[in-house]
């Protein structure tokens, strides 16, 4: 839901604003949380919107080796939640068997929201972005939910699986309305221009033996265009009348360049962020040409947390395995995360200290095993 555990004030307050519309509006919010939406000690700002009853957040517990759900009910549902854990602790919980659904009743309609990567046969992702060529899509993991959900509400791939605009399946990724970073943004331009559909949010009917699932098609206010500029002297005004062309209140613009000299990369650079600043609009330039390979595109791009995630596991392993420490590579990334965070808008540098300490050394005591 949330890019971090605490988000700043101003997304916090239009958020609640949002979410008690909702209430008054009769709809309930059934939340799993992603690795980065809470803390380690299950703070933040989601925390904080369950504790007031604006959202439920789905139970889980790992204990004893086990991933333990606990239902969630609303509107005579029963959802169960597999969270996000740092280093896809979860693909590894499913892959292993080690996922218990209590109390599940299978006379009521079981929903399973899970954020998760699964492969289930629908769109070959690594085609669509080489993050997904590194983050785990475990086809295994697929196999081991519990037959019975009626519907199982995927989160973890920013992309939308399938992308059709209405389908049978008890099984789906929405995809993010907007994304978190650079390539989630052309990921949002080649659905319109590649697969001509756009971002969504779905609306799931479990009458009948198969669900029906339609995609609510939404810009999300949300505008990108894509351009080459390999000229100095062009980029003024190829910027202005680009973004004039973008009906849409937020407004993006990705910007190649072609194999031009740094010098002349610089200017482009320097001409395109100051035009785009006077029109309130985000750009990304790219200094390579524009090419039809979506995957050659974004090797350029921010890369994903997963993907780094992903690659810093598979270092632990290695280095685990090298000098046979005795622990859980997952613990190793915990504790790397931890140390490696960052200061959040609006909270005292001494608080935020000793919470990181805090958590280091829980860490740390289950490492060495104490």
């Amino acid at each position: 839901m949330f890019e971090s555990p605490r988000v700043g004030h101003e997304l916090t307050i239009e958020t609640v604003r949002t979410l008690k519309r909702a209430k008054r509006e009769g709809l309930e919010v059934i939340v799993t949380p992603g690795s980065h939406d809470l803390t380690v000690k299950g703070h933040g700002t989601l925390a904080l919107l369950s504790e007031v009853g604006l959202v439920k957040i789905t139970e889980s517990i790992e204990s004893e080796f086990k991933l333990k759900l606990k239902p969630t009910i609303a509107y005579n549902l029963r959802f169960y939640g597999i969270p996000g854990f740092k280093g896809g602790r979860e693909v590894e919980y499913l892959e292993s068997r080690r996922v218990e659904y209590g109390d599940f009743n299978s006379s009521y309609d079981n929903v399973l929201i899970a954020h998760v990567g699964l492969d289930f046969g629908a769109l070959d992702l690594s085609k669509i972005s080489p993050k997904y060529s590194v983050i785990k899509l475990s086809r295994e993991a697929q196999k081991s939910i519990h037959k019975h959900f009626r519907y199982i509400a995927l989160g973890h791939i920013h992309f939308p699986v399938p992308y059709n605009e209405s389908f049978e399946a008890n099984i789906a990724y929405p995809g993010a309305p907007i994304g978190r970073d650079a390539s989630d943004i052309f990921e949002t331009y080649k659905l319109r221009e590649t697969f001509n559909t756009d971002r969504r949010v779905l609306h799931v009917k479990l009458d009948g033996k198969i669900p029906k699932v339609k995609a609510l098609k939404n810009s999300f206010n949300l505008g990108v265009d894509v351009v080459e500029i390999n000229s100095p002297s062009e980029a003024i005004a190829t910027v202005k009348s680009r973004l004039k062309d973008i009906p849409e209140k937020f407004k993006c613009l990705i910007v190649f360049t072609g194999k031009v000299d740094f010098e002349k990369y610089s200017r482009i650079r320097k001409y395109v962020e100051e035009e785009a600043k006077k029109h309130g609009a985000w750009t990304h330039i790219i200094h390579s040409e524009v090419s039809d390979e979506y995957v050659q595109l974004l090797e350029e791009f921010k890369a994903d947390l997963t993907n780094i995630e992903a690659i810093e596991l598979e270092a632990i392993r290695n280095l685990i395995r090298k000098y046979g420490i005795k622990t859980q590579p997952q613990k190793i990334l915990e504790l790397i995360n931890v140390l490696g965070r960052e200061y959040p808008e609006g909270v005292k540098k001494t608080v935020f200290d000793e919470e990181v300490i805090e958590e280091v050394m829980k860490i740390l005591e289950e490492i060495i095993g104490r």
